[in-house]
């Protein structure tokens, strides 16, 4: 106990001091950046160290001018921006490789987004910004007030956030939100229960479920819900504010368990074996004419779905799960929006990041419980204001090299209202230990999704043999190298006989997010996976928070989501593909 206090006491002085020095590094930082470097084009584009490419049957990589050997087109103009997208098509590898450099906002339009809305209100749109959009400018009609609800800005779109509580088998009580039509009618309520197609978003890492949606009008959140779908805002354990139900914590632990550490003994393990299946079956279970749900997620919450689709027969494995759940069987479509499955460069770079690495296996300096209680005291009191915003901001900027220069200005301090949230000092060790007996992100990734192996293998021999057929070879020898074709080294699931029994998997990967290796993911989508499984779009300009954030992000986004997901047959028609 005496331990434990003091553990407690010196940490809270070591993180002081960490929040102090990266808060007055960030400031001048930033103070530098904006007065002595500025750039012409601020955006970061070095990727990641990892290049892509595909192997031949034999496992020998191709060569690099036979994958730019592809259908390449220049698309509409897009709805928010006036620059047509640049969209290079790889059929063969079912990759789309977006190349559109969006032009970089001048100060005098910014100025124009900045102003008060009464002034935007009587400005001139450019109607090339316009499109096909409902509004004439959705930034026009934005409140720019700064208040950490999202029912405040949802009920002016005439929706309402509605707000549940669902306890997991563990004994942690976890929020989940739903948007509905403001002052729901019955006949309202009937269409949404019965025939309205669920889809749900899960957040990042320190971020609620909230980032799919401070967008307003511009956000994904909006824009699925706007389309036809029932969206629900998912949150893990934890968020703003903990809870737990005590009485279920002593019956799994023991009377004489030590409660207070008990509460934040979690990782991703138990996020992806309580918190996603808890909020799956709640939804579920609130529309029983559906079997199967749309899965979207970003950054964290992409190792959560990963964890469970790839891993899912040893995770789900397990006492508390009586009803034989199965994330496979409850999808139809798993959505990945920057997808942390194998570690970049970046947590390598960044002396801030190694020194989290160095130290968080340390109680004395991190703790064993709440990651850096103080960055939660310090939203509690500030959330909501100008500078909490801003700080956030330039924060992240300087940890991570992300910026704003694709956001729409107006917008970025309301997306800061929604973050960070509580995590345990267990998740961070997971994420960034460097002891290599420790399973974690940054040194086992290989281990808990092995690149070289299949993640969701299919029965290919009927294709392959009427292939071969077709070319009239039939003779022992390429009978047997069907057989090796179609048996590939395979992880934990099972073969099935088509891409129909496993979800459709969207994933969208950002060229200069080098926080993640998402490069290395499409390698090995590519090299082991069966192509009608999947879909992958690279996107050149987007870093990290683009994919949620970006301006343009229903073109490069929502629409391709909408354009390529596996909806049941007679829910389709249900969902407006020409918002």
């Amino acid at each position: 106990m005496i331990t434990d206090l003091l553990q407690q006491c010196f940490s809270a002085f070591i993180l002081y001091w960490f929040l102090t020095i990266l808060f007055m590094l960030s400031l001048w930082h930033n103070y530098i950046t904006v007065h002595f470097r500025k750039k012409p084009d601020p955006r970061d584009v070095r990727g990641s160290h990892t290049s892509i490419h595909q192997h031949d049957d034999q496992g020998s990589t191709l060569p690099v001018p036979t994958l730019q050997q592809h259908l390449r087109r220049v698309s509409r103009t897009s709805i928010s921006s006036s620059t047509p997208l640049d969209i290079e098509s790889d059929e063969e590898n079912n990759i789309e490789y977006d190349h559109t450099i969006s032009a970089i906002i001048s100060e005098e339009t910014q100025h124009r987004i900045d102003q008060p809305r009464e002034t935007l209100e009587n400005t001139e749109v450019n109607a090339h910004h316009i499109g096909d959009n409902p509004f004439d400018d959705p930034l026009a009609t934005e409140d720019k007030k700064l208040v950490p609800h999202l029912k405040y800005y949802y009920r002016q779109y005439d929706i309402d956030v509605e707000e549940y509580e669902v306890e997991t088998e563990d004994g942690f009580i976890i929020d989940l939100w739903h948007l509905v039509p403001l002052n729901m009618t019955p006949q309202e309520n009937k269409r949404l229960k019965n025939e309205a197609y669920p889809m749900l978003m899960v957040h990042g890492l320190l971020q609620s479920s909230g980032s799919f949606a401070s967008g307003g009008r511009k956000s994904l959140a909006y824009y699925m819900f706007e389309s036809g779908f029932d969206v629900w805002l998912g949150n893990n354990r934890c968020g703003f504010h903990p809870k737990w139900n005590m009485d279920k914590l002593r019956e799994r632990h023991g009377p004489n368990a030590n409660l207070n550490f008990k509460k934040w003994d979690w990782d991703v393990d138990e996020m992806t074996m309580y918190d996603l299946k808890s909020h799956i079956e709640y939804i579920l279970n609130k529309k029983p004419h559906f079997k199967k749900l749309t899965l979207m997620s970003h950054s964290q919450g992409t190792t959560q779905a990963f964890m469970g689709l790839v891993n899912g027969t040893k995770l789900y494995n397990n006492k508390d799960n009586v009803t034989g759940f199965s994330l496979l069987d409850r999808l139809d479509n798993y959505i990945a929006l920057a997808p942390a499955i194998y570690p970049g460069p970046l947590l390598n770079e960044k002396m801030f990041v190694r020194f989290m690495g160095s130290g968080i296996d340390h109680p004395w300096v991190f703790g064993k419980r709440s990651f850096i209680p103080l960055m939660m005291q310090m939203r509690n009191l500030a959330a909501g204001t100008k500078p909490f915003s801003f700080f956030s901001y330039i924060m992240f900027n300087y940890l991570f090299d992300w910026n704003d220069i694709l956001w729409d200005r107006c917008l970025r301090d309301r997306h800061f209202l929604f973050s960070p949230i509580h995590i345990s000092v267990k998740l961070m060790q997971w994420w960034l230990s460097p002891d290599p007996t420790k399973i974690s992100f940054k040194h086992g990734a290989d281990k808990i999704f092995p690149p070289e192996k299949t993640w969701f293998p299919i029965n290919k021999t009927e294709e392959s043999e009427e292939n071969s057929n077709k070319n009239g070879n039939s003779n022992e020898d390429d009978n047997d190298d069907i057989e090796k074709i179609s048996t590939p080294p395979l992880h934990l699931n099972k073969t099935r006989e088509n891409a129909k029994h496993f979800p459709r998997i969207l994933l969208f990967i950002p060229r200069q997010d080098r926080l993640v290796d998402g490069e290395k993911l499409i390698n090995h989508f590519i090299n082991h996976e069966d192509k009608s499984i999947y879909k992958i779009w690279y996107i050149d300009e987007y870093s990290h928070l683009d994919v949620l954030w970006a301006h343009d992000v229903i073109d490069r986004i929502g629409k391709p989501v909408l354009d390529n997901i596996r909806l049941p047959e007679d829910i389709s028609a249900g969902i407006n593909k020409d918002i």
